[in-house]
């Protein structure tokens, strides 16, 4: 793929990934809005704040050292129409995209593809994380950039900030270990003194990510299509914390989500 860097996943959530991949030309209007994210032009909001951040925080850290023109003229470059329809093109997004027949000129509109790029970012922002990102805009930039990306569920190293040999994706930040796991949760589905009918999806992925956890919703389905049985996981940094089963998926993941939720004991005492 021409020396590009992997595309990042956006981490187990099909529904998310459906929504990122069909156009606004195929959507019912006055649809509801998903429980967690909202829809396509919240996350396509979202999605042009972490494109900017990340590809300014790549030129901050370059050394030599730019100066702030030169930053802003450098950022100019990387987020314009033109660099993002280049990408789009070299990862095949654009061929994944569903768009209604009558629409399909809008594949060549600049305003439209730069909306699929950054809800395809904002996607990626809520599920996999900032630093996914961050590695990978910078090695779009500069494929030889000194970033490591990390492993979410690997155990981080003990050394300090300071003591890195690259370059910290936020200066200023120190590095250090995400918060521990219960060593023994409760079984599945045990409650808190949280009022279960009060624990949302939007809660559980906003109080994870607040605790710096990194959640995902693997999910399985079985069955004939027109009645399939939905399993759903929640896992928090790789480990599952709540489990739950349904006639839908959206059901069985707010399920798992709120097992999880008890299981980490989260909520007011």
């Amino acid at each position: 793929m021409n020396g590009l860097p992997p595309l990042p996943k956006i981490e187990g959530d099909v529904d998310l990934m459906l929504d990122v991949y069909t156009h606004s030309s195929l959507r019912f209007g006055g649809a509801p809005m998903n429980d967690d994210y909202g829809d396509t032009d919240r996350l396509a909001e979202l999605g042009a704040r972490v494109l900017e951040l990340t590809v300014t925080n790549h030129l901050y850290l370059q050394r030599p050292m730019l100066s702030t023109n030169e930053i802003k003229d450098t950022r100019a470059h990387y987020t314009s129409d033109d660099q993002l329809d280049v990408w789009l093109k070299a990862y095949g997004l654009k061929e994944k995209l569903r768009v209604a027949p009558s629409e399909v000129h809008l594949l060549n509109k600049p305003e439209e593809m730069r909306k699929y790029f950054t809800t395809y970012l904002g996607a990626l922002y809520i599920r996999n994380g900032l630093p996914t990102i961050q590695a990978w805009i910078s090695r779009l930039i500069d494929p030889n950039a000194d970033i490591c990306q990390p492993d979410p569920y690997a155990q981080p190293s003990a050394q300090g900030y300071g003591q890195q040999t690259g370059p910290s994706y936020f200066p200023g930040q120190p590095s250090g270990p995400p918060p521990p796991l219960p060593s023994s949760p409760p079984p599945f589905g045990q409650s808190s003194s949280y009022p279960s009918s009060l624990v949302t999806l939007a809660l559980v992925n906003q109080t994870a990510a607040q605790k710096g956890f990194t959640v995902t919703y693997p999910a399985e389905q079985v069955g004939p299509p027109h009645q399939p049985t939905w399993t759903v996981k929640c896992c928090l940094n790789g480990q599952e914390f709540g489990r739950d089963v349904g006639k839908s998926q959206k059901a069985a993941k707010e399920g798992a989500a709120r097992k999880a939720w008890a299981a980490m004991r989260w909520g007011p005492t």
